[in-house]
């Protein structure tokens, strides 16, 4: 996370604010006034005040979440940033403001994958669920994601009998009422696929996260992120299977067991790809280009073990 977030502060003279063409020689010592970028954008494209970007966002409400230039999500800082931001100017008002729901279930992902706080995004993804099912029902498109996500999270912190039926029943009224192809649909599907690896049933697993990456390349593209994330995904199962269980990158010298060649092979394949992609089109410093990075050189090193 560190590693991450430091890529993207400023540090050469000759950037500047793509916004308001101010340079690094003028910063505050406000966070809202560091320089940063948090996107795809190469060189020195990209860099922008947290407070400029905001001024952006009141003008469209799509570079809340999206970087205007290069199309992609924003990344670390800058996405906590803004939705700290947006958050703020809307969570005094009402329960049910569509505004502030949309607001809170971007800030909670925002704390769960850029400032690691589950305990604070799970309190808001509880929130807007519960305010989702009571509003506008459990087969809505807005309830449905946010079981999904408060889904996502409970797996991450190891709830996996909470994480559970909240994806089956995501899942089950996402088919029925949205359709296969729905991205998600696949999301959500992609979610369950991870449950189960976790879990260790393989078995559940595979077929469901084969499905997402053949639909998501039809549908999506070979090159949307949500592709690149199945064929990451879809890498890391096969090193799991290769060891028959479930093994951690952090703990993987422990395992003393016999590992499975053609699945480790398999794994490089998938994760080879996942790099090759993800850093034609994210970059070669973008987090999950990283991650994938971090998972080859595992799988490789595992296969030199053999």
């Amino acid at each position: 996370m560190d590693e991450q977030q430091s890529e993207e502060i400023a540090t050469s003279e000759n950037n500047e604010c793509w916004v308001c063409a101010d340079s690094t020689s003028l910063l505050t010592r406000s966070r809202n006034r560091t320089l940063m970028r948090g996107c795809a954008c190469r060189g020195s494209a990209g860099y922008a005040h947290l407070d400029c970007l905001t001024q952006v966002a009141f003008h469209n409400n799509e570079n809340w979440d999206t970087c205007p230039t290069c199309k992609q999500d924003f990344t670390g800082k800058v996405r906590l940033g803004l939705a700290r931001e947006r958050w703020g100017m809307v969570r005094d008002s009402c329960r049910y403001d569509m505004e502030r729901l949309n607001a809170a279930d971007r800030f909670a992902s925002a704390l769960q994958e850029c400032a690691m706080d589950n305990q604070g995004a799970l309190l808001l993804f509880q929130e807007v669920l519960e305010i989702s099912r009571e509003v506008d029902g459990n087969e809505d498109i807005n309830t449905l994601v946010s079981m999904s996500n408060l889904g996502s999270l409970h797996q991450k912190m190891g709830n996996n009998d909470l994480a559970l039926p909240l994806f089956e029943e995501a899942l089950d009224t996402q088919r029925r009422t949205m359709g296969n192809k729905s991205p998600d649909t696949l999301r959500t599907m992609s979610n369950l696929s991870t449950l189960h690896l976790r879990t260790e049933d393989f078995g559940k697993a595979l077929p469901l996260a084969m499905d997402a990456l053949a639909t998501r390349r039809r549908v999506l593209g070979k090159d949307h992120v949500d592709t690149l994330e199945s064929v990451h995904n879809m890498g890391l199962l096969r090193w799991h299977m290769a060891h028959g269980e479930f093994v951690s990158f952090r703990t993987a010298e422990d395992f003393t067991g016999v590992c499975k060649l053609k699945d480790l092979k398999d794994s490089v394949d998938f994760l080879n790809r996942a790099v090759e992609a993800r850093s034609r089109v994210l970059g070669s410093q973008h987090h999950q280009t990283k991650a994938s990075v971090r998972a080859l050189g595992y799988a490789e090193w595992r296969i030199k073990e053999l």
